[in-house]
């Protein structure tokens, strides 16, 4: 029984180290066979210091910021399950900081870690509709945290010219090569006290949806 189980955790540590591995070569070489355009910058950099930034986009647009804020001061979340351990090991081999955790395991916990590093200066990157959806629905993780840390949320939209779109919960999106990928910063959001969080939710959603299509007319795509 000892011996089986060692085998099984001998077979997933290998299972573990192959897919994160094909996966960051995946990402790095897709990505740098695309032409990567950045709009709005100014609403990132004429922010003061001192004060926290916390950008989301959404869940299925991972694919192009994982390896765009690679080897950045940049702090992240990523699930307990598999999946969030592939997602994982690809970041931090990017140079991520990453902490695990969701809303239904050991979020509470995960969001403190969070405080702590963008209280320290890091920048920290969410996809609020993830890990499980539904898909384009704010949930209160980002909003908790700017509110923590007095900081700022800045929506941030990708689009590409030519992509996969897979038939996953988020329509999980992979831009082809030889692309235009478009990264478009929303202006910062510092959200109006005396509204609940699930009006806050609302107003992040909205401004996500804007800068989401904004990407998707300078990129000129769907």
């Amino acid at each position: 029984m000892v011996v089986h189980r060692k085998l099984d955790s001998f077979k997933n540590r290998l299972k573990f180290w192959l897919i994160s591995g094909l996966a960051l070569g995946l990402n790095y070489i897709t990505n740098s066979l695309t032409r990567i355009k950045v709009y709005g910058e100014e609403n990132l950099t004429g922010i003061d210091e001192k004060t926290p930034v916390i950008l989301v986009f959404w869940h299925g647009k991972l694919w192009v910021p994982a390896y765009f804020f690679r080897k950045r001061d940049c702090v992240t979340l990523a699930s307990l399950s598999n999946d969030g351990e592939y997602i994982t090991r690809v970041l931090e081999k990017y140079g991520y900081r990453v902490v695990r955790g969701s809303s239904s395991r050991g979020g509470g916990r995960a969001l403190l870690r969070l405080l702590r590093e963008a209280k320290k200066g890091a920048t920290v990157l969410l996809t609020p509709d993830g890990p499980r959806g539904p898909i384009y629905r704010v949930k209160p993780g980002a909003i908790l945290l700017q509110e923590k840390s007095d900081g700022v949320i800045i929506p941030v939209g990708i689009a590409a010219s030519k992509k996969k779109v897979f038939n996953s919960w988020d329509r999980f999106t992979i831009p082809l090569p030889g692309s235009k990928v478009v990264i478009n910063y929303g202006k910062p959001l510092k959200l109006p006290e005396g509204k609940s969080v699930e009006e806050k939710c609302h107003l992040v959603e909205e401004n996500l949806r804007e800068v989401q299509a904004r990407a998707r007319d300078l990129v000129g795509g769907s």
